[in-house]
Order: C-alpha cells, then sequence, then structure tokens
C-alpha cells in the first residue's frame, strides 16, 4: 500500500506528469471541437463521402514519412540550435521537392488511380489535393519537433487547438458551398492554419534562419544519414501498417464500408489521439535527455506504463458495454454498423493505444534497426489481408484484429528487452 502511494505522489510530482498534462489538456481542447462537431458532420456527409475522405488522410499519412526523407525527426537531437534549424530547412526542401513531383505523377495518372483505389471519379479532387495536404502536414511536423525540441509543450497544444478549430468549423460551413467537397476543403484550411501557427511559434522559441547554409545543410544531410538511411523504409512500412486497412477496405468492399471504418476508428483512436500522442512526444524529449546523461528510465517507464494500461481496459469495457447504442443515437442510425464493428475493432486499438504511448522509446534510446525490424514483421502481416479479400466484412475486420494482437505483443517483448540492456549498460558505467 506503501509502495502504490510512493509511486503514484512519484507520478504527480514527476516532470513527464507536468509535460503530459499540458500537451494532454491542451489536445483534449483541440479535439472537442470535431469530436462535437461529428455528429453533425455524419448528418451532413455521406458513408461514401467519408470513406473517399478516409482514403486521401490515409494517402497523406502513408507519403508523409516519404516526403522529407524522415529529416524532421533529428531535429530534437543537436545541442546547437543552429545545427536544428538547418535540419528542419533541408527537410523542409526534400518535403517541396517529393510533393511537386508527386503532383506530376498524379496529373497524368489520375483516372488510372482512382480505379486501383476503387474510388468514384466525383471525387477526384481529393487525389489531386493528396501532395498539397501532405505538403502542409509534413511542414507543421518540422515545427512541431523543434517545439518539442525547446519543451514548448504548450505552444504544441495551442497549434492543435488551432488546426482542429479551423478544420471541423469550415467543415461543417463548406457544406453549404462545395457540397461534398466541404471535407476535404476544410482539411486543407486546417492545416494552412496549423502551419502558419507553428511558424509563428517556432520564431518564439528562439528558431533562425540566420545560421543556415548550404554548408551547414550538407554537414547535417551526412551527419543524420541513418533517418532516410534506416528510419525512412520502416517508417513507411509502420504508417502504412495503421492505414492501410482504410485502403484494403476501399478497394475490395467500398467507400460506404471505409466510411463505416474509417467513424470506428476516429472513436477508438480518442484515447490514441487525445493521450498516447502526447505521451510519446514527452517521452521522446525526457527519455532523450536522460539517455544523454545515463540516469535511469525504469521507474518512469512503470508509473507510465501502468496508466496506459489502465485506460485501455477501460476503453475496452465501455465499447463492449455500450458501444452499438453510443454510435446510433450520436451519429444517427445510418452509423450502427460502426458500432458493430467497434466492438470487434477496440481490442487492437486498446493495445495500439499502449504500443503508441512507449513508441518514442525506440527513438530516444537510438534503437531504430530494432524498430525497423518490428515495422517490418507489421508490414507483412497487414500485407497477408489482401489474400482474405473475399471474406465476409465482419470476418475480415476479425483477422485483421488477431493480426494487430500478435504484431504488438511482440512489439512490448522487444519495449522490455530494450529497456532491460539500457538498464544494465548504466549500471556498468
Amino acid at each position: 500500500m506503501i509502495k502504490s502511494k510512493n509511486i503514484f505522489h512519484s507520478l504527480l510530482k514527476s516532470e513527464i506528469f507536468r509535460n503530459t498534462s499540458i500537451l494532454i489538456s491542451g489536445t483534449a481542447i483541440a479535439q472537442l471541437i470535431p469530436i462535437l462537431l461529428q455528429p453533425v458532420l455524419r448528418r451532413y456527409y455521406t458513408p461514401e463521402t467519408f470513406g473517399a475522405y478516409a482514403v486521401y488522410t490515409s494517402l497523406i499519412g502513408i507519403l508523409y514519412v516519404l516526403s522529407s526523407f524522415r529529416y524532421e525527426m533529428a531535429i530534437i537531437h543537436p545541442k546547437k540550435d543552429k545545427i536544428a534549424a538547418n535540419l528542419l530547412v533541408l527537410s523542409q526542401g526534400f518535403n517541396l521537392i517529393f510533393n511537386f513531383g508527386l503532383f506530376i505523377v498524379i496529373y497524368f495518372f489520375n483516372d488510372k488511380i482512382l480505379e486501383f483505389l476503387n474510388i468514384s471519379p466525383k471525387y477526384s479532387i481529393f487525389i489531386y489535393l493528396v501532395p498539397l495536404g501532405t505538403l502542409l502536414y509534413n511542414f507543421y511536423q518540422s515545427t512541431h519537433y523543434w517545439l518539442i525540441r525547446e519543451k514548448a509543450f504548450f505552444a504544441v497544444s495551442v497549434n492543435k487547438f488551432v488546426r482542429r478549430g479551423t478544420e471541423g468549423t469550415l467543415q461543417i460551413v463548406f457544406k453549404f458551398v462545395f457540397q461534398q467537397f466541404g471535407l476535404i476543403l476544410g482539411d486543407i484550411f486546417g492545416h494552412f492554419v496549423n502551419c502558419l501557427s507553428g511558424i509563428i511559434q517556432s520564431k518564439k522559441k528562439r528558431f533562425s534562419i540566420n545560421g543556415i547554409s548550404t554548408v551547414k545543410i550538407k554537414y547535417v544531410s551526412k551527419k543524420y544519414l541513418e533517418y532516410p538511411k534506416y528510419n525512412m523504409i520502416s517508417s513507411f512500412m509502420g504508417v502504412f501498417s495503421l492505414l492501410a486497412p482504410t485502403l484494403i477496405i476501399n478497394k475490395f468492399f467500398s467507400s460506404e464500408y471505409a466510411g463505416y471504418y474509417d467513424l470506428s476508428k476516429l472513436v477508438l483512436s480518442i484515447p490514441l489521439a487525445l493521450i498516447a500522442g502526447s505521451i510519446a512526444n514527452v517521452l521522446l524529449q525526457h527519455f532523450s535527455e536522460k539517455k544523454r546523461n545515463k540516469i535511469s528510465i525504469k521507474g518512469d517507464f512503470l508509473i507510465v506504463f501502468i496508466g496506459v494500461l489502465i485506460i485501455a481496459i477501460l476503453e475496452i469495457l465501455v465499447i463492449n458495454l455500450f458501444g452499438t447504442r453510443l454510435f446510433s443515437l450520436f451519429f444517427g442510425s445510418e452509423w450502427e454498423i460502426s458500432g458493430t464493428i467497434s466492438k470487434i475493432l477496440v481490442w487492437s486499438y486498446a493495445i495500439n493505444f499502449i504500443a503508441f504511448s512507449f513508441s518514442s522509446v525506440f527513438i530516444s534510446l537510438e534503437k531504430i534497426k530494432l524498430l525497423s525490424v518490428w515495422q517490418l514483421f507489421h508490414f507483412i502481416a497487414i500485407i497477408v489481408l489482401i489474400f482474405f479479400k473475399n471474406l465476409d466484412f465482419n470476418y475480415f475486420i476479425r483477422l485483421y484484429v488477431l493480426i494487430e494482437i500478435i504484431c504488438f505483443t511482440f512489439n512490448f517483448i522487444l519495449l522490455f528487452l530494450i529497456v532491460k540492456k539500457y538498464e544494465k549498460k548504466i549500471l556498468i558505467n
């Protein structure tokens, strides 16, 4: 009993708790507007429109990890701000070139891409806007890592609020002007405002272009070559494994089913979006700093693990007891199917929530190669789904959940092993 009180007291007094609380509270406020608007949006836009929109957002999520060769991930590590600033500029140079090339490809092969993805031609603009969405999303992520580097967690929360507030509000307003295109245009404007906010916040936190030069950009491109060399493809596989089910469902079933799946994913990802991402960001900075100073992370790791495990269990209970009724009540009877499949999907999202909370451990302890091995394993496992396209939709979802549980159990084993190895290493030193 005394030990439990000590753990709880340590949690409340820790820097991780303070920084995570700032990010979670800010993220919660930021997510509150679009979440509250979902019952309205789901009645304004059809499952088919949401399915096409889900394909668009999935493509952005997948292509984002390729667009800057992952150099933005290195921004947090240099001790000198000038080196980090050159990394930011380098990453955005690649980002601009990549998305310009992507637009050219889409311009000439749009019809074939629509056919391959099984998207109606009336949603062709969704595909044309993928390069712009990817460009804006990647641009903000670079400023995001700069702010994390400077421990500007409140600024990160403000930016999330600005983006989500703009996006959700405009998606409703644009419905009356642009009809089914209101979803994607609201998303683009949200990204654009987010970039402006990120620029303003970064300048307040010591970002300057004064120390940027061609020589230094070449230097950092070589010094941090391990990110495109080892992290880019593995990260692509990791994100693809997370987002590919939407693309697979849209291709082998229909955009309507992709829309149902998208709503289930949105609701089940609330703990992932509100909490796990914030924890991962804080742990990235916190564990990186402790590693530099050769300080134990075991206590922090255990405390956070207990916290996220409790949240995951609560999510499973709530969805299984009230899922179908909640979906029907809040989003309309048309979306009841989403509630039904959520009872199956919740198991994979609960375990994903726990794993994602600790995803930055691989980066902060510089175990990128080991992370790559797991991501390859996960990628291959998800690819297996394409061989089961003739399954009933519900059985397809069950197979997907089984694959996720197996993969993330392996992820946990790797996490505990690298933390254990790190602890032994600092004891010897």
